[in-house]
């Protein structure tokens, strides 16, 4: 299927591994110019190399989304070297490593107030797009109330960037630009989070791969499938939904 991204410029946050590499990959793949930020320079530089390898349009910098100045410079600059903006993919997070109230403002600040100054970004310029579409990663640890004790805060901030979408994507809707949410449960990929957990807590690990209905964790890739299908012209009447890819691990009825 083609999903009509010929002449579309995306810029992917996070995009030098895991979530965001596979997604600014798919989005080559299906012939977009893509623009990513990350905060490590080897990786992202590693990444660019072998897109522009493949013929690929990529730009990119290294660049700390929590540096507002910096990130703000950066965005604009990634939009002018792609000639415009006709998608957006939020995806970037950073672990949390402080305690107490820090820890909570930390959060605020890493899991939903930098999703929307980028927005705010974003915004000018999707609307001078065509086909706009905006996608944020967020979490099933938005719905669990049962997290493991490091995700309470990050499981909270989650839960408001679904708020926030979803009342983006009315507002937007007006102007033809359209806002999803990606949900994904333990996501396995390497040098990420969970291959830690494979190798320091392995019953931990056998635990998550058991909430699954499928045995197992999810995979970068399933997740950037997803995320580029919601963020193209092919899926025009989809939006302000949430999409779980959580292999069956929260057992609820969706209405």
């Amino acid at each position: 299927m083609d999903l009509g991204f010929a002449n579309k410029r995306a810029i992917v946050t996070g995009g030098s591994r895991g979530i965001g590499h596979a997604t600014a990959q798919t989005l080559i793949n299906e012939g977009a110019a893509i623009a990513i930020c990350a905060r490590g320079a080897d990786a992202l530089n590693a990444a660019l190399a072998n897109w522009r390898e493949q013929g690929a349009t990529a730009f990119g910098a290294s660049v700390d989304v929590s540096d507002s100045q910096a990130f703000g410079q950066w965005f604009e600059s990634a939009v002018e070297q792609l000639g415009g903006l006709d998608v957006f993919v939020s995806n970037v997070t950073s672990m949390n490593e402080y305690s107490g109230e820090a820890r909570w403002k930390q959060a605020f600040e890493a899991d939903l107030m930098q999703h929307i100054r980028a927005t705010e970004l974003a915004l000018p310029h999707l609307r001078k797009g065509k086909d706009a579409s905006i996608v944020y990663i967020a979490s099933i640890a938005s719905i669990m109330s049962a997290n493991m004790p490091t995700e309470t805060e990050y499981g909270v901030m989650k839960a408001a960037l679904i708020s926030y979408a979803s009342q983006l994507a009315h507002k937007l809707g007006k102007e033809n630009i359209r806002v999803n949410l990606l949900s994904p449960g333990p996501i396995y990929h390497e040098n990420g989070f969970w291959q830690g957990v494979e190798k320091h807590k392995p019953d931990l690990y056998k635990r998550a791969q058991a909430l699954s209905v499928f045995n197992r964790l999810g995979t970068a890739q399933e997740v950037a499938n997803a995320t580029v299908f919601l963020a193209s012209p092919v899926a025009s009447n989809i939006t302000g939904i949430n999409l779980r890819i959580d292999g069956g691990t929260i057992k609820t009825v969706n209405f």
